[in-house]
């Protein structure tokens, strides 16, 4: 049975620790459904967590971004990692 244990180079691991399975993504879906669950706009995000209009524009392009700013928005929403991002297999 294979188990998504933790990614490194873009890739999903097998339960033996071998490197396999198709390339994944960081989805930042969770986080828009926070926001708007919260009522929430991204404008609120951005001046709660401290972001500039780039990195807001920057996740809403599917870019990554940085474990500091992960921490910022998890820390101004006072969510887990769970409730700002996915990993999603690449469509290949």
């Amino acid at each position: 049975m294979e188990t998504q244990d933790f990614c490194y180079n873009g890739y999903k691991t097998l339960d033996d620790g071998k490197k396999g399975g198709k390339p994944m993504h960081i989805s930042y879906q969770p986080l828009w459904n926070t926001l708007k669950e919260r009522g929430m706009r991204k404008e609120d995000l951005r001046l709660a967590a401290g972001l500039t209009t780039n990195m807001i524009a920057n996740m809403g392009k599917g870019k990554n971004i940085s474990m500091e700013t992960l921490v910022r928005i998890c820390e101004a929403l006072n969510c887990g990692i769970m409730n700002v991002i996915k990993l999603e297999q690449d469509n290949i």
